[in-house]
């Protein structure tokens, strides 16, 4: 079904409510309608390209500038509603530049995803103006949501991943990675031990996924864990560890 905005709920506060699958659903939508290549086969988005080709369509405009601090945190992405226009920072076409492609998608899932209620929201904005939304290096890839900024940042987030490394393509870029570097267990599934070995072959496939898609390997390592194609024992061991605990009595 064709994203229609007039069709979205919302919040108390003004967010939208949608789902991760939905949301995924969009971007896949978006890289349709502009992009169909890259849900065929591996390969990098065209985010750029995107950028132009959403702004013929919607009037959204863009700009490349430096968009300053965040208090020690540096501000790369930002989409200002009042002004129609998506900012990326200088640093991403020179020293950030693995971090280009996600922050882009992020600035574009929050202009297809938010500018239809922003007048609207009920939550104070202390980071930034009245229909600015800024993105540091904390809030791109946050995926816990506890207050209503946190779920716009969520949504991005999960909108930039889908749009930037496609569920239709990730799995089977992740077999033929593997497969090459001669991984033959449980193709399709990433599993990350303590042994020295596991932590390798994760360096090894993780960063080939990252060039294939143009992004960090933190962003893979995300993508991985979204799709519930990861299974961490060591994270999966201190989670459980951290339970105990804070279920224990006080002494």
């Amino acid at each position: 079904m064709a994203f229609t905005p007039d069709q979205l709920r919302y919040s108390s506060d003004g967010v939208p409510i949608l789902s991760a699958q939905k949301v995924e659903d969009i971007a896949t939508e978006v890289l349709q309608k502009h992009c169909p290549d890259v849900l065929r086969k591996p390969a990098m988005t065209p985010v750029i390209e995107l950028i132009q080709a959403i702004g013929k369509t919607t009037g959204m405009k863009s700009a490349i500038e430096d968009l300053g601090f965040r208090g020690q945190a540096k501000i790369l992405g930002k989409v200002s509603f009042t002004k129609k226009t998506l900012f990326l920072d200088t640093l991403l076409t020179t020293e950030r530049e693995v971090q280009m492609r996600f922050t882009a998608a992020h600035e574009i899932g929050h202009w297809i995803l938010h500018r239809w209620n922003y007048k609207n929201w009920k939550f104070s904005q202390p980071n930034y103006g009245p229909g600015d939304l800024e993105d540091d290096e904390k809030s791109l890839c946050r995926l816990e949501e506890r207050t209503a900024q946190d779920w716009l940042e969520w949504q991005a987030n999960v909108f930039a991943a889908s749009l930037v490394m496609p569920r239709a393509t990730f799995q089977t870029a992740l077999i033929e990675t593997q497969t090459t570097f001669g991984i033959t267990r449980n193709l399709g599934i990433v599993f990350i031990s303590d042994a020295e070995y596991s932590r390798r072959d994760f360096q090894l496939v993780g960063n080939r996924l990252a060039n294939i898609y143009g992004v960090s390997l933190t962003s893979i390592r995300i993508r991985l864990g979204t799709l519930k194609l990861l299974c961490d024992e060591a994270a999966a061991q201190t989670r459980s560890v951290r339970q105990i605990l804070g279920s224990a009595p006080p002494t």
